[in-house]
């Protein structure tokens, strides 16, 4: 199975921010990358487990509101 990994701006494009806001997801630890030189690469895998995360604490915002 092919693995594939993406850079920061390919990231971003994904998850509809800016390259800025994916550097302090990865420099924070919620998401997860590896730096190889200067440059970032995150796995598939990683992108989706945190857009997962994200999913669920927004629901999780969402439903306390509405208390």
């Amino acid at each position: 199975m092919e693995k594939k990994f993406y850079t920061k701006k390919e990231a971003a494009e994904i998850l509809g921010v800016c390259t800025k806001t994916v550097e302090r997801y990865l420099l924070s630890g919620n998401l997860k990358g590896a730096k190889f030189g200067k440059a970032w690469k995150i796995s598939d895998a990683d992108i989706q487990a945190f857009y997962e995360t994200v999913k669920k604490e927004t629901a999780k915002t969402l439903k306390e509101r509405n208390k």
